[in-house]
């Protein structure tokens, strides 16, 4: 009886530590994207990321500007830091959990293609001054897609 508690244990130890995150090796946008290509938008979405301990702040709520087109500012304060965020709804909720498609990182000005029913797959934004910027969702065409602007 021990020892089937024991391999119990060791199974549930051992399946834990073994789940990694999934991300994505194909860096084409030219693939199809089958799964939620856009959030419906139907419920309040945040930027959440290492600057905010993920979590969902007011201060971080997505408005929109344009049909299809939300966008929140914020303010990065260490040139040279990578900052890590998804756009995502209080919840973490599947097809409202947007990171990345095939690559996290974003470069100023240049649109990525986001994966909103992803639960890794975070963004990765380094800026090259201190300031403040405009973080974007557009979810206008059939992918979503983040962009980050000098504001």
């Amino acid at each position: 009886m021990k020892q089937h508690i024991i391999a119990l244990i060791m199974a549930l130890g051992l399946s834990a530590c073994t789940t990694a995150p999934h991300q994505s090796t194909n860096n084409s946008s030219e693939q199809q994207v089958t799964s939620n290509a856009s959030p419906a938008m139907d419920r309040p979405m945040y930027l959440r990321g290492d600057f905010t301990l993920w979590d969902a702040d007011e201060v971080y709520r997505l408005t929109q500007t344009q049909t299809g087109l939300y966008s929140v500012r914020v303010r990065f304060m260490s040139p040279g830091k990578v900052y890590e965020f998804k756009i995502a709804d209080a919840k973490w909720t599947p097809g409202y959990n947007c990171g990345f498609r095939y690559n996290g990182k974003v470069n100023l000005g240049k649109p990525v293609v986001a994966d909103c029913d992803t639960v890794y797959n975070y963004f990765a934004f380094m800026p090259d001054r201190k300031g403040w910027y405009r973080i974007s969702l557009d979810s206008r065409g059939a992918v979503p897609k983040v962009i980050v602007q000098r504001d």
